[in-house]
Protein backbone atom coordinates (compact mmCIF):
# COMPACT_ATOMS: atom_id res chain seq x y z
CA UNK A 1 0.00 0.00 0.00
CA UNK A 2 1.40 3.35 -1.04
CA UNK A 3 0.11 6.72 0.12
CA UNK A 4 0.80 10.13 -1.37
CA UNK A 5 0.91 12.28 1.76
CA UNK A 6 0.19 15.76 0.25
CA UNK A 7 -2.98 14.63 -1.55
CA UNK A 8 -3.94 11.62 0.57
CA UNK A 9 -4.25 9.33 -2.46
CA UNK A 10 -3.84 5.69 -1.44
CA UNK A 11 -2.99 2.87 -3.88
CA UNK A 12 -2.81 -0.84 -3.20
CA UNK A 13 -1.77 -3.64 -5.56
CA UNK A 14 -1.99 -7.40 -5.10
CA UNK A 15 -1.55 -8.40 -8.73
CA UNK A 16 1.31 -10.83 -8.09
CA UNK A 17 2.84 -12.74 -5.19
CA UNK A 18 6.03 -10.69 -5.38
CA UNK A 19 6.15 -7.68 -3.07
CA UNK A 20 8.61 -5.80 -5.28
CA UNK A 21 6.48 -6.29 -8.40
CA UNK A 22 3.35 -5.21 -6.51
CA UNK A 23 5.19 -2.14 -5.26
CA UNK A 24 6.28 -1.12 -8.78
CA UNK A 25 2.73 -1.67 -10.09
CA UNK A 26 1.39 0.44 -7.22
CA UNK A 27 3.88 3.22 -8.05
CA UNK A 28 2.64 3.31 -11.65
CA UNK A 29 -0.98 3.37 -10.47
CA UNK A 30 -0.18 6.15 -8.00
CA UNK A 31 1.53 8.21 -10.72
CA UNK A 32 -1.53 7.79 -12.98
CA UNK A 33 -3.92 8.79 -10.19
CA UNK A 34 -1.83 11.83 -9.30
CA UNK A 35 -1.81 12.90 -12.95
CA UNK A 36 -5.61 12.54 -13.02
CA UNK A 37 -5.90 14.72 -9.93
CA UNK A 38 -3.46 17.32 -11.28
CA UNK A 39 -4.55 17.59 -14.92
CA UNK A 40 -8.18 16.47 -14.70
CA UNK A 41 -9.75 15.80 -18.10
CA UNK A 42 -6.46 16.59 -19.87
CA UNK A 43 -4.59 13.65 -18.35
CA UNK A 44 -3.38 10.69 -20.41
CA UNK A 45 -5.77 8.21 -18.79
CA UNK A 46 -8.74 10.53 -19.30
CA UNK A 47 -7.82 10.97 -22.96
CA UNK A 48 -7.42 7.20 -23.40
CA UNK A 49 -10.80 6.49 -21.86
CA UNK A 50 -12.40 9.15 -24.05
CA UNK A 51 -10.93 7.52 -27.17
CA UNK A 52 -12.18 4.09 -26.04
CA UNK A 53 -15.63 5.52 -25.36
CA UNK A 54 -15.82 7.09 -28.82
CA UNK A 55 -14.70 3.86 -30.52
CA UNK A 56 -17.30 1.86 -28.61
CA UNK A 57 -20.03 4.35 -29.51
CA UNK A 58 -19.00 4.13 -33.17
CA UNK A 59 -19.15 0.32 -33.09
CA UNK A 60 -22.57 0.38 -31.48
CA UNK A 61 -23.82 2.87 -34.07
CA UNK A 62 -22.56 0.67 -36.91
CA UNK A 63 -24.25 -2.38 -35.39
CA UNK A 64 -27.56 -0.53 -35.01
CA UNK A 65 -27.31 0.69 -38.61
CA UNK A 66 -26.56 -2.83 -39.84
CA UNK A 67 -29.58 -4.36 -38.11
CA UNK A 68 -31.83 -1.46 -39.07
CA UNK A 69 -31.02 -2.12 -42.75
CA UNK A 70 -31.58 -5.84 -42.19
CA UNK A 71 -34.98 -5.23 -40.53
CA UNK A 72 -36.11 -2.83 -43.27
CA UNK A 73 -35.45 -5.46 -45.92
CA UNK A 74 -32.09 -4.27 -47.13
CA UNK A 75 -31.46 -2.61 -50.43
CA UNK A 76 -33.59 -2.95 -53.56
CA UNK A 77 -31.35 -5.55 -55.22
CA UNK A 78 -31.72 -8.00 -52.38
CA UNK A 79 -35.47 -7.34 -52.36
CA UNK A 80 -35.69 -8.22 -56.07
CA UNK A 81 -33.59 -11.35 -55.57
CA UNK A 82 -35.81 -12.49 -52.72
CA UNK A 83 -38.93 -11.90 -54.85
CA UNK A 84 -37.46 -14.03 -57.68
CA UNK A 85 -36.58 -16.76 -55.23
CA UNK A 86 -40.12 -16.88 -53.83
CA UNK A 87 -41.55 -17.13 -57.34
CA UNK A 88 -39.36 -20.14 -58.10
CA UNK A 89 -40.09 -21.84 -54.81
CA UNK A 90 -43.90 -21.40 -54.90
CA UNK A 91 -45.42 -24.04 -57.22
CA UNK A 92 -48.90 -22.47 -56.91
CA UNK A 93 -47.75 -19.08 -58.13
CA UNK A 94 -49.44 -17.99 -61.35
CA UNK A 95 -47.15 -17.72 -64.32
CA UNK A 96 -47.59 -14.98 -66.89
CA UNK A 97 -49.20 -16.42 -70.02
CA UNK A 98 -47.20 -15.97 -73.19
CA UNK A 99 -49.25 -15.00 -76.21
CA UNK A 100 -47.90 -16.24 -79.49
CA UNK A 101 -49.27 -14.38 -82.50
Amino acid sequence: MLKHVPTGVVVKSQATRSRSQNRSIARRLLADKLEDVEKGPGSRTALKTEIKRKKKASKMKKARRKYRIHDEGGDQDSFALNADRTKREDPNAKEDAKVVA
